[in-house]
C-alpha cells in the first residue's frame, strides 16, 4: 500500500472493505466480528459493526490498515472458511480435519450448570492461547449464544458450509439457537432429527483449526449423548455435578455410559459449590457439602474444579458477557483440565506447552 491507496475508514460499509482487502477478514474475526459474511454486513459500517459487536474502533481500524501494509503480520488470524468470501480468496473447505481435540460436557442430570462450565473451560482456554469451539449440542434448550452475547447469525460459504459465529474474544461457536426467528422459539423435534442436526453441526461447519471443540450436551444419556459419542471422534468426556446427592446419584448414569461407550473421563467439575459471603468471605455450603471428591472416585477421574455460585457470573451470564469474567476458579479449571487431559484424552493432541 502507498501513499494515494485510500485508507481504511470508520463510515466504509464491511462487505465493500472485505470484498476490496481479502486479508481483512483476518483482523475482523481477531476482533469479534467473526460474521462479517453475513446479510447485516452488506449495509453495515466499521463504526456500526465494531460497535454492535462492543468492539473499541480506534484499534480495529487501525489493525484494518496496518494488515493492507503488513499482510504478513497477521498470518494467524485466519479462521475457516471466511477469507473465502473475500474476493480472489481460495475458498477453505475444512471442516473438522483440523480438530485436534474433542471433549463432550456431560451429565444425566439437568439443571447443573453444564452450560456454565462449558463456557468457562472454553473461556478459560482460550485466555490460555488455545483455539477453542463450542458445539451447542443442546439442540431444544440451546443457552450458549445467550452466554456470549452473540446475536449475529453463521454466514453460509460456498458448498452449503456454515461459517461459525466468532465471539468478541474469538471463540467459535455453532448452536440451535442461530437458527430460529427468537429465543422464545420452540424447537418441538424428535430424537433422529436431533441427532441429524448435531451431526450436521460437526460436519458442515467450517471449524478451521481448533485445539478443543467442547460440545455442551443437554442432561441425559439417550439420543443427543449418544450421537456424539458414537458419531463424533470424542476424545473425552467432563463430568458435571452439583452439591446435592440426587444430582451426584444421577450424574453416576453418565458414568456408566462412558464406560460403555469406551471413553474416557476427563475429571470431574462441581458446579454451584458453594457461596462466599460478601461480608465476612466465609463459605457457605447452599446445596449441603461437596461431593466432587465422591464422584471423582467413582469416575477414576481427578477433580477438576469447584466452582462457586457467583452473583457477579450470573449477571455477565444474563448480560452476555460472560468473557468479561475472571476468577481463580475459572482459571484453576482450565489449568486442571489441561495437565488431566495430558494424562487421560484418548489420542491427545496438545500442542502448548503449560507452565
Amino acid at each position: 500500500m502507498n501513499e494515494e491507496t485510500p485508507l481504511i475508514q470508520p463510515q466504509m460499509v464491511i462487505k465493500q472493505v472485505v470484498e476490496t482487502w481479502p486479508a481483512t477478514v483476518r483482523v475482523f474475526a481477531r476482533h469479534g466480528l467473526g460474521c462479517v459474511t453475513c446479510a447485516v454486513a452488506s449495509y453495515d459500517t466499521v463504526e456500526h459493526g465494531a460497535e454492535r459487536h462492543k468492539v473499541a474502533v480506534a484499534p480495529l481500524l487501525a489493525d484494518l490498515n496496518l494488515v493492507l501494509r503488513q499482510p504478513e503480520l497477521f498470518p494467524d488470524l485466519k479462521t475457516g472458511g471466511l477469507a473465502a468470501a473475500g474476493a480472489g480468496a481460495e475458498a477453505d473447505d475444512s471442516t473438522t480435519a483440523n480438530i485436534k481435540n474433542i471433549v463432550a460436557i456431560v451429565s444425566g442430570k439437568g439443571g447443573v450448570g453444564k452450560s456454565y462450565v462449558t463456557s468457562t473451560l472454553a473461556i478459560g482456554l482460550n485466555r490460555m492461547g488455545f483455539r477453542v469451539g463450542i458445539l451447542d449440542a443442546d439442540i431444544t434448550g440451546p443457552s450458549i449464544p445467550r452466554t456470549f452475547g452473540i446475536t449475529a447469525k453463521p454466514a453460509q460459504a460456498e458448498g452449503g458450509k456454515i461459517i461459525p459465529v466468532i465471539s468478541a474474544q474469538g471463540i467459535k461457536v455453532m448452536s440451535s439457537l442461530f437458527f430460529v426467528p427468537s429465543e422464545d422459539e420452540a424447537i418441538i423435534w424428535r430424537g433422529p432429527l436431533i441427532s441429524k442436526m448435531i451431526k450436521d453441526f460437526y460436519n458442515s461447519t467450517l471449524w478451521g483449526e481448533l485445539d478443543f471443540l467442547l460440545v455442551d450436551l443437554p442432561p441425559g444419556t439417550s439420543d443427543a449423548p449418544l450421537t456424539v459419542l458414537q458419531s463424533l471422534p470424542t476424545n473425552g468426556i467432563v463430568l458435571v455435578s452439583s452439591p446435592q446427592k440426587l444430582a451426584t446419584s444421577i450424574v453416576k448414569k453418565a458414568i456408566r455410559l462412558a464406560e460403555k461407550m469406551h471413553t474416557p473421563i476427563v475429571g470431574v467439575a462441581e458446579n454451584m459449590s458453594y457461596l462466599v459471603l460478601p461480608d465476612s468471605g466465609k463459605r457457605l455450603a447452599l446445596f449441603g457439602p461437596s461431593r466432587a471428591a465422591e464422584l471423582a472416585e467413582a469416575a477414576h477421574a481427578p477433580v477438576l474444579g469447584c466452582l462457586p455460585l457467583d452473583p457477579r457470573a450470573a449477571e455477565m451470564v444474563d448480560a452476555g458477557k460472560l468473557e468479561d469474567y475472571s476468577s481463580i476458579e475459572l482459571d484453576a479449571l482450565a489449568g486442571e483440565f489441561l495437565m488431566a487431559a495430558r494424562q487421560r484424552l484418548r489420542r491427545a493432541t496438545l500442542a502448548i506447552t503449560v507452565s
